[in-house]
């Protein structure tokens, strides 16, 4: 294989057929170099994983046309889908090209008769299984990994998951595989044929669409039992599958992993020193519940309570939170008998005392797909020789009976073994034939002796003297033995950053989630990407540049992704104190900057004079001093007049007179000085704003502005104990005051609105603080209203996207339009919002789209229904203000000042 590189007239070529869609970039190339397994980097020296370019197609003809490129220019192709294996299938070894298919991910059909399910490449699964439900489906079997990975990715790499014990293997599932050969043209793979694709990597095919077969959707109950050996365990597991009882899913954990897990979660629940087995069987096969718990007890092991066992189903995707102990794992994915499993065991524990542990799925009842994990920390210099502990755990499992998963570009010299000599010598002879020069995914699955110009040699001696234990004096030793690194994070980052980089576990379970990456789904706008960058940066293999500093500037805050992290990592927080870093390394975001001169010289968000910002009116009656204070925020003063006003009018009828906060000249909490790293300023502001809280005497102060809540909430206590101040004041968004107020009848809910209503989760109040019932509760309560969820909602719900103006503008439009599509399937009359932001974002986007929905404050609902006359319509000020941000914000960019 010859690898030209990508030559200027190539490039020009894929600019010329993807256009933005095609990157060049160093850092994107950079994070599409890995995979969620850590390469010791004396490895990666035997190898080129830096791809020359990564390439987005949105169609299977785009593929094929790229195929055609590149074996014209003899330049290698990478398919790439989530990346969430650690064999190495989605790196490149020899540069080339990566395809990357995060924009093909459309469910092309599904069927209820036939019960099949046609995908494009880059369809994730959970987000498969929640359109199947929607049709009365779901799948039959799934990977650990489904918050993330693809189905073309699992018939790339092969393997079995939740649900095999009945259903087998995903090749026992799949209907058929379209895929663009080596010679660019488009082909269906079917029947005996899948074997020229499955489990393959890639080395044959790009993978365009898979259709596989589903079933109907029904409750799956879990049950938990522990036993005091592996043993007992066996013998159990023994029973239940010689009587043939229809569990559908069977999994277990050793003592060493349960506790590992425990200790990373702050969990405490589950019993210590216990092998823990999961059966799970669908609800219709109610015997089965019967048979599997006296079998348990038979076999001297215990029942567990339901609430443990729901518990332990709930974090069923959580497989790599114990990495958070790490920083780093060892692990090692085998097939092992079900025979043999207690032995098999039983040898890893005398071995490795207890340092590897595991978590098994029952591919069939006959064979585990055993998930083995050792701590170690990529930070050290042990670390490369510690890589080689998973060949070992490998050779165990062999004298088990036992074999890998898959070659990736570790063991390809296993392919045959693995694969079976008559399908090894069909592929090779089918790779002869179309693809002589190894243009398809090099490196992987076939050993170096049946790949012309192998670009794995190196790498495949050394792996196959590291199994042999040589000497480190050998070749194999100076690949695996590494040298000295150190991480000095104070010279680069804060400990507690620098410490979550290698924490990551790049499963990329929060990249499906994140709102940029949602828009734009480049890897460096994902949270996993950050990380990644941020890594490589304190081990000294990049720089912190502009566009280093733009890649950690783009976040929406929305925290989508903290709910979603397998290690708990706060990364909505320490993105947002990232910022405060780079304002010491003089990036400034531009955008911000313009606000920051704003809110010193004005006061407020908008720049704009007291009197623009007054929205009481003559018949409100508002204190000067008291114990419950109101902050309208600058938004609402500015922008949605109806929010301060509705709320003052509403908490009369509930005889709570508010001391008004809105009449001084700043009405800045400080949000966007924090947002844009300007400490010191945020410091000062913060400092003002609770003097004057103190000087009115108020002890409970109330929001309508989530941002402003969150501020204060999370941030003035910390900043009043650092000047010495007192803050003894207990802060509540009006959602929640609102809910106890018409729950303690103190609010009449009378005249009905006979409208159909959704509702918009604000991030800032929602995912942040968990507030999600109040605000329903709220529009319940309102007599004629038929309540509806859109898609996403609570947890799920999508971000508006607001706070990416800073950033990408193009970003917040996607956000708005993809969320008013949402409200409109609903068939909603309004679409309910409780944040200024939102609702001028989600007012404009339904306008301009000229939507059936239309955006209501919460408030707006409130007083319709208590007989409040809503003075103030926002949809102008709206259209005015936002016009405004487009036009401040849309040259904003991130520069060293």
């Amino acid at each position: 294989m010859t690898n030209n590189g990508i030559n200027t007239a190539l490039k020009n070529k894929l600019e010329e057929m993807f256009e933005n869609r095609v990157s060049f970039s160093k850092l994107e190339r950079l994070v599409y170099s890995h995979d969620v397994g850590v390469i010791p980097d004396s490895v990666k020296k035997t190898i080129s994983t830096m791809p020359d370019a990564v390439v987005q197609p949105v169609n299977a003809d785009e593929v094929a046309a790229l195929v055609k490129l590149a074996i014209e220019n003899k330049v290698p192709i990478i398919p790439r889908g989530a990346a969430s294996s650690g064999f190495g299938g989605a790196v490149p070894v020899a540069n080339g090209i990566v395809i990357d298919f995060a924009r093909m991910t459309n469910v092309i059909s599904i069927d209820a008769e036939d019960l099949t399910a046609e995908v494009e490449p880059g369809v994730v699964w959970s987000e498969l299984d929640g359109k199947l439900k929607r049709s009365g489906l779901t799948l039959r079997l799934y990977p650990s990994s489904a918050p993330t990975s693809t189905v073309a990715g699992w018939v790339a790499q092969g393997g079995s998951g939740i649900g095999s014990y009945e259903y087998g293997t995903f090749r026992d599932n799949i209907v058929s595989v379209e895929m663009v050969d080596p010679q660019g043209n488009l082909k269906v793979m079917k029947g005996d044929d899948l074997d020229l694709v499955y489990s393959l990597e890639g080395i044959t095919g790009i993978i365009t669409k898979v259709t596989f077969n589903v079933k109907k959707d029904e409750e799956h109950i879990p049950i938990l039992a522990a036993f005091g050996d592996e043993k007992k365990l066996q013998a159990a597991l023994d029973e239940i599958r010689k009587a043939g009882t229809k569990v559908w899913s069977v999994s277990i954990q050793t003592p060493g992993y349960v506790e590992l897990s425990q200790k990373a979660a702050n969990d405490t629940t589950l019993p210590k020193g216990k092998y823990l087995a999961q059966f799970v069987y669908p609800r219709s096969s109610v015997e089965v519940a019967s048979e599997v718990e006296d079998i348990v007890r038979r076999n001297k092991g215990e029942v567990l309570p339901e609430k443990l066992a729901r518990h332990e189903w709930d974090n069923r995707f959580y497989t790599m939170r114990l990495k958070r102990l790490g920083p780093s794992l060892i692990a090692s994915e085998l097939i092992v008998p079900t025979d043999s499993m207690a032995d098999f065991l039983k040898a890893v524990d005398k071995k490795f005392k207890g340092d590897f542990v595991f978590e098994g799925i029952m591919e069939t009842p006959d064979r585990f797909i055993m998930m083995g994990f050792m701590l170690a920390d990529e930070r050290k210099t042990n670390y490369p020789l510690k890589f080689s502990s998973s060949l070992i755990v490998a050779d165990i499992a062999k004298k088990h009976g036992g074999r890998l998963t898959a070659t990736g570009i570790f063991f390809t010299d296993e392919s045959k073994g693995l694969l079976g000599e008559d399908l090894f010598n069909r592929i090779v002879a089918f790779k002869k034939e179309f693809d002589p020069e190894h243009i398809m995914n090099p490196g992987k699955v076939l050993p170096p002796s049946v790949e012309k110009d192998s670009p794995i040699k190196q790498l495949s001696i050394a792996m196959k003297g590291a199994s042999k234990g040589k000497s480190i004096m050998s070749l194999a030793g100076k690949i695996m033995e590494g040298k000295d690194v150190e991480y000095k994070y104070a010279d680069k980052l804060p400990e507690e950053i620098g410490k979550d980089a290698f924490i990551c576990a790049q499963c990329g379970a929060c990249k499906t989630t994140c709102t940029v990456y949602e828009a734009d789904p480049w890897e460096s706008k994902s949270p996993r990407g950050k990380w990644y960058l941020l890594a490589e940066y304190l081990k000294g293999n990049i720089e912190f540049d502009e566009e280093l500093a733009t890649d950690m500037f783009l976040c929406a805050t929305c925290k989508k992704c903290d709910i979603k992290c397998q290690t708990d990592l706060k990364i909505a927080h320490q993105f947002i104190n990232m910022r405060s870093i780079m304002g010491e390394k003089d990036f400034e975001n531009t955008g911000l900057g313009m606000i920051r001169q704003n809110v010193l010289n004005s006061g407020n968000f908008w720049g704009l004079p007291k009197e623009a910002l007054e929205w009481k009116t003559d018949d409100m009656k508002m204190a000067e001093t008291g114990a419950i204070g109101y902050w309208p925020g600058c938004w609402s003063s500015a922008v949605t007049k109806n929010m301060p006003q509705n709320i003052v009018r509403i908490l009369e009828k509930a005889d709570i007179e508010l001391v008004n906060l809105g009449e001084q000249e700043d009405i800045c909490c400080g949000l966007y000085l924090a947002l844009g790293g300007y400490s010191e300023d945020f410091v000062k502001t913060v400092e003002r704003n609770i003097n004057l809280i103190n000087e009115k005497g108020i002890k409970t102060l109330i929001f309508s502005c989530p941002g402003c809540f969150a501020t204060f909430t999370e941030q003035y206590a910390a900043v009043a104990e650092m000047l010495g101040l007192n803050w003894d004041v207990e802060t509540k968004h009006v959602v929640v005051l609102l809910d106890e107020l018409i729950k303690d009848g103190k609010l009449k809910l009378e005249n009905p609105l006979d409208k159909k209503v959704t509702y918009h989760d604000a991030c800032h109040v929602s995912r942040w603080f968990n507030a999600y019932d109040y605000p329903r509760d709220v529009i319940k309560a309102i007599p004629g209203v038929e309540f509806v969820e859109m898609e996403h909602n609570r947890e799920e719900a999508l971000c508006c996207g607001i706070v990416t103006a800073f950033n990408d503008l193009p970003t917040v439009a996607h956000c708005g339009q993809k969320r008013i599509g949402e409200a409109t399937e609903t068939g909603a009359d309004y679409l309910v919002t409780n944040c200024a932001g939102c609702a001028s974002q989600l007012n404009l986007t339904s306008n301009m789209m000229e939507a059936p929905v239309k955006q209501k404050d919460i408030t707006d609902l409130l007083c319709d229904s208590m007989g409040i006359e809503v003075t103030y319509d926002p949809t102008e000020a709206i259209g005015q203000f936002m016009g405004q941000a487009i036009e401040l914000l849309g040259k904003s960019c991130i520069h060293r000042r």
